[in-house]
């Protein structure tokens, strides 16, 4: 049964696959192959197993909670059913798959599901309804019915930090971070919007310019009529950097924090620990959402966009992907922060008195060598 115009239509070398649940019904009764594979993804690289006839009778959400639970004990025992000889790769894919489930569980992502040559598959769908039969001479397989599921994940940043709490309205966040990425294009830049702009792209600029204008961050130049960063606005970028300095000093020592359990020893700066960073600054209630906004402003990450900033600003993706480090952060039991707060700190002052008595001697040096 050819559906028209399927969203996927990949192939598989040395294997035939065909999309009919119609001719697929009379052997699902036979093991029957799950094929996952995520977007465009090649099939050579997708992750499959090998499944008993009795799962064909499920709806996709009830099969789905079996093949990737969230019961650690579960997924082991699914783990073992896994052809490594075959593919030695598959537990690694499979735990992939395990984490893509888990964010989509917790609301960090949106996903759809697909039938390969086929249509959407709809959680509430049956199984059987959405079998293909695959065939290959090479490989001595005849009609084997097979789920070939794609996987299609989407990730909203924005929805998800306002759900969990981060802030609690995303237009007036996106409008914070707008105002901000406007005035460091028009400051590091020397970007010229007009007052009264022609084209189209940068008049979509002017209501962020008319907010910024109407609290004296920016001003209009008697001249060439074109706004410019104010000296209220100089004075806001002045505070806005050394408020981020803040952040580094303090906070950088986290960013690679390496725990070894055998000794219980906290070692930082070896190259190998976790960005416990967002994870610290939730623990010590400073948001972390603008200290992450304002080190991705600080560190020049938005200079990558410099061809297509004025597009960029207005795309909530791509402010997600600037705010991607709070959603993605690493953590650690909450029972251990305490002990890496107190590490981190020490160790970040006896680095600094170890810089202070460095320069002292090289001071000395100094006034040795003149005399």
């Amino acid at each position: 049964m050819a559906v028209q115009n399927p969203r996927y239509q990949k192939d598989l070398a040395d294997f035939s696959i065909e999309y009919d649940p119609a001719k697929a019904f009379y052997v699902k009764h036979r093991p029957f192959i799950l094929q996952v594979s995520l977007g465009e993804m090649s099939l050579e690289d997708a992750f499959w197993v090998e499944l008993g006839p009795e799962y064909v009778n499920f709806r996709l959400s009830e099969f789905l909670d079996i093949v990737f639970p969230r019961n650690k004990r579960q997924q082991a025992k699914f783990r073992s059913t896994l052809d490594v000889k075959e593919n030695p790769d598959l537990p690694e894919m499979y735990a992939a798959l395990l984490e893509i489930f888990d964010e989509w569980r917790s609301g960090k992502c949106s996903l759809q599901f697909f039938a390969n040559l086929g249509p959407e598959i709809k959680l509430t769908d049956r199984l059987d309804d959405h079998l293909s039969l695959m065939r290959s001479a090479e490989h001595l397989i005849e009609e084997t019915p097979l789920l070939d599921l794609v996987i299609e994940q989407k990730i909203d940043v924005l929805d998800y930090l306002t759900t969990a709490g981060y802030f609690k309205n995303k237009q007036t966040t996106m409008e914070f971070m707008q105002g901000n990425m406007l005035m460091y294009f028009l400051e590091k830049h020397n970007y010229k919007l007009s007052i009264a702009p022609i084209d189209d792209i940068d008049k979509k600029l002017s209501p962020i310019a008319r907010k910024l204008h109407s609290v004296n961050l920016i001003a209009p130049s008697e001249l060439d009529q074109i706004f410019e960063i104010s000296e209220e606005g100089r004075e806001a970028i002045g505070r806005t950097i050394a408020e981020t300095e803040s952040y580094i000093n303090q906070y950088d020592v986290f960013k690679d924090v390496y725990y070894d359990s055998g000794s219980g020893a906290i070692e930082f700066n070896t190259g190998r620990g976790q960005d416990l960073r967002v994870q610290i600054y939730e623990y010590e209630e400073v948001d972390p959402v603008r200290v992450v906004f304002l080190l991705r402003l600080y560190d020049g990450t938005f200079d990558e966009v410099l061809a297509t900033w004025r597009d960029s600003i207005h795309s909530e993706e791509y402010f997600g992907e600037v705010l991607s480090p709070v959603v993605n952060a690493e953590r650690i039991d909450e029972d251990m922060v305490d002990l890496v707060i107190e590490a981190g700190y020490n160790f970040s002052e006896l680095r600094s008195d170890t810089s202070v008595e460095v320069e002292t001697q090289e001071e000395l040096l100094r006034r040795i060598e003149k005399k």
